[in-house]
């Protein structure tokens, strides 16, 4: 629920303002306006800092906390766990440099840098390394001076040059070996003990993550505190102090008691023309969950309607349809249990995505058993967990309608499979309705209705969604009446002029004959529409029929839940296929993997199409957007978020 709010001038005495800023803090009722908005500041050095050190404790193994309160002890442990893992970082790549050294020379083995040296001076001889591609070895043109050391290691040849002076050769790279291979090797042992020493160091900072967070806490209160605080003028030589801020109208008593506690004068002031006034969404239970979907892409303006209960219920529908699965969704609700038994204590943001996981792992397993999707296993259509699915009843309801109706699909299937020309009830029409192919007894009948039935659904669900997006912002845009209507009669309509049989004509009785009219209201919607528009909007009513061609732009993108449904059944029907093919123990790793990569892809496509059809196509009729948070000053706790 968004709820209005007020905005408020606060004038106190000057001596008061500390002891107000605090209280108002602990309230936490407040969005405090700046006066002088310099874009995002930067935070303070200490709490940069200590959100380093924190990151790097983080990845280091849990242990016991050790309770401090001494919060002035922070600064030095900070400073020790920065360095301690700049340190780590510089050994390190310094030991990863080294391996990559060691391979570079070893070919040469052994030598004494002070041998050469002396062989250099005494033999009037210089000596250089060098080395080539593999093959350089072979080749009989090489300089007698050249001698090969060692050949296709590491996929090059090694050469050393002993001459009167130094010399470079075709093909030939000079290669500078500041330290032997048993000098780096001596070093690399070093650096491990070195990098040993250094994590155990590091690791006895373990013992302070809590601390530390909680002085994290502490900083970024008295950051706000004393940022809020500048937000204050000193009217009167600076006897007094003058701030406004935003307080949301249900909470006008809890200012009137902070003002007196702190002994301060408040009065409601205007808003000025064109200031941002600041979103307060008040959500609770799932309606929070919807919310945190929600800030994934905007921020309502002051002026929305809050969509979290609608964005978390199309959201949860739209994911469940993709997956399409009923095994997955068991699969979810087993890993959301077992995250609930490993963290029992999920508190805030983490309790809520817990929550939604529960929520979508039901409802896949309830969309799954309603089409008789289990791990894409192929059901026989007589078996009796298919018999208890929503669109297997769908199914043969379509079949008995066309065996009724005797139209042009039952004339079709009657000449694709003559048999059925013999059937004397719809059950027979069914049971007749197979052919043989590689040995095997298909359905294609069953199975072509089966698919049709999970299109029309997709596009049936972005049509209410739409329509529903239309009806809520319904006073602001009086051409949505016949926008509604337009998509009314189209889907109406539609069906006719393709000659084909939708749901509401089998499952709901609609005659086919009212399709006829549903090009009335196609055109009866648009002249609505455009009369409307031109009332409220005057001469930008004239551009009112172009929005024909986004709402079937927008309807049509909600076919993408139907091909992405489909996709994943296949892809599950193709591993069950290849597991199946093969031994036993291949077989199952066959299973388990395949299956793990479409489950991963299945919630990849339903978390950014779910959420897609709610912020681009839905959000597009009835959401504004571009809304500013209401941030109140208020104490920051570990269990808030």
């Amino acid at each position: 629920m968004r709820v209005d709010l007020e905005k408020f001038l606060i004038v106190g005495l000057e001596e008061q303002r500390a002891y107000f800023f605090e209280e108002a803090q602990k309230a936490g009722l407040i969005h405090f306006i700046n006066p002088h908005p310099s874009g995002t500041q930067e935070l303070p050095s200490s709490i940069q800092e200590t959100l380093a050190a924190i990151k790097i404790l983080r990845g280091l193994p849990l242990m016991e906390q050790e309770e401090v309160e001494e919060y002035e002890l922070a600064d030095n442990w900070v400073n020790e766990i920065l360095q301690l893992n700049q340190e780590l970082i510089k050994l390190t790549e310094e030991e990863r440099l080294t391996h990559l050294e060691i391979i570079r020379v070893e070919a040469f083995g052994d030598f004494s840098h002070e041998d050469i040296a002396f062989i250099e001076r005494e033999g009037k001889r210089t000596i250089q390394f060098f080395a080539a591609k593999t093959g350089t070895a072979e080749r009989e043109d090489l300089p007698q001076e050249l001698i090969v050391i060692n050949s296709n290691h590491h996929g090059l040849d090694y050469f050393i040059s002993i001459s009167k002076e130094p010399l470079q050769y075709d093909g030939l790279s000079e290669m500078q070996i500041p330290h032997t291979a048993s000098q780096l090797k001596k070093r690399l042992v070093f650096l491990k003990k070195e990098i040993r020493n250094v994590e155990h160091r590091l690791k006895d900072y373990a013992k302070y993550n809590s601390f530390l967070h909680r002085v994290l806490l502490f900083r970024f209160n008295s950051y706000h505190l004393q940022a809020a605080a500048s937000y204050s003028s000193e009217p009167l030589e600076g006897f007094l102090f003058a701030v406004t801020g935003w307080i949301p109208v249900d909470k006008r008593a809890d200012l009137r008691l902070l003002a007196e506690t702190t002994d301060v004068h408040i009065e409601q002031v205007a808003i000025e023309p064109g200031e941002i006034i600041p979103t307060y969404l008040e959500n609770t239970g799932y309606e929070k969950i919807g919310e945190d979907l929600v800030d994934i892409y905007d921020t309502p303006s002051s002026t929305d309607k809050d969509p979290s209960w609608w964005v978390l219920t199309s959201f949860t529908v739209f994911f469940a349809m993709i997956v399409g699965d009923a095994g997955y969704g068991l699969i979810f609700l087993l890993m959301a249990l077992f995250i609930r038994y490993k963290y029992a204590n999920l508190k805030g943001l983490g309790h809520r995505i817990w929550k939604l996981a529960l929520i979508l792992s039901v409802a896949c397993m309830a969309w799954g058993a309603l089409t008789a999707s289990y791990f894409g296993i192929h059901l026989d259509i007589n078996s009796p967990i298919r018999k208890i699915s929503l669109i297997h009843r769908l199914v043969e309801k379509k079949g008995e309608y066309h065996f009724y109706h005797k139209d042009d699909v039952y004339e079709e299937f009657v000449q694709e499979i003559p048999k059925l020309k013999e059937s004397k009830t719809p059950t027979e029409f069914f049971d007749n309705a197979t052919v043989i192919k590689k040995g095997k007894v298909e359905h294609p009948m069953y199975f072509r209705f089966y698919d049709n039935i999970l299109f029309e659904m997709a596009l049936m669900v972005g049509v209410i969604h739409i329509i529903l997006s239309l009806l809520r912002y319904l006073d602001r845009n009086w051409s949505a009446i016949g926008w509604v209507i337009f998509m009314l009669g189209a889907y109406l309509y539609i069906p006719h002029y393709l000659n084909a049989t939708s749901i509401i004509h089998f499952a709901f009785g609609v005659p086919k004959l009212v399709g006829e009219g549903g090009l009335y209201l196609v055109g009866g919607g648009v002249l609505v529409a455009f009369i409307l528009g031109l009332c409220q909007h005057r001469w930008k009513g004239f551009l009112e029929p172009m929005t024909v061609i986004q709402i079937f732009a927008d309807a049509m993108s909600y076919l993408r839940i139907y091909a992405l449904g489909l996709a994943g059944a296949m892809v599950s029907s193709t591993i069950n296929e290849f597991a199946s093919a093969t031994f036993f123990a291949i077989g199952a790793v066959l299973f388990i993997l395949g299956h793990a990569t479409n489950i991963v892809l299945s919630i990849m496509g339903g978390v950014i199409h779910g959420l897609r059809l709610n912020f681009l196509e839905w959000y597009h009729y009835s959401f504004e957007g571009g809304g500013k948070k209401f941030n109140p000053l208020r104490l920051i706790s570990k269990d808030k978020d």
